[in-house]
């Protein structure tokens, strides 16, 4: 999902969550920033797959590969790696949930989360690409191994 969308989504639940459901500014500004900041590891993924962790490269290069990368099949898609996003994985949110039980800040983070989570799977969804990229970074490594990398496409 574009980061357009995620700041619009996370904007507007959080307003919501503030007027209708009495959520603090605080807590409303935690969840909207959460709601898109997680996709800072598509950022990770880039710089450790490139080794260039130039942030103006990092964005070049999506305006240019994501048009490439929506053309392409499922199958031809298979071919290549998959981005590895560990803020998108279960690890992730095991650590947010138990930490949510300790502190209110967490579960704002949590809300955040899942709001960015319910907009990715349902763009993966509309697009048939499968979700395990974005919950499973550890299955999605041990897929990677022999694909095509970044420069290849």
């Amino acid at each position: 999902m574009k980061f357009k969308q995620h700041l619009i989504i996370g904007g507007l639940l959080a307003c919501i969550l503030i007027y209708f459901f009495n959520f603090s500014l605080i807590a409303g500004l935690i969840i909207f920033l959460s709601s898109w900041l997680i996709d800072f590891d598509h950022y990770f993924w880039f710089g450790v797959e490139s080794k260039n962790w130039n942030p103006i490269k990092a964005i070049e290069w999506r305006i240019k590969f994501v048009p490439k990368w929506n053309k392409l099949s499922l199958l031809e898609k298979n071919k290549f790696k998959r981005g590895v996003f560990i803020f998108h994985g279960l690890g992730f949110w095991l650590i947010i949930v138990v930490l949510s039980f300790y502190y209110n800040l967490f579960f704002w983070i949590l809300l955040g989360v899942i709001i960015h989570m319910v907009a990715d799977w349902i763009d993966l969804i509309n697009k048939k690409e499968p979700l395990y990229n974005k919950i499973f970074p550890i299955y999605v490594i041990k897929r990677n191994k022999n694909k095509k990398g970044l420069r290849d496409l």
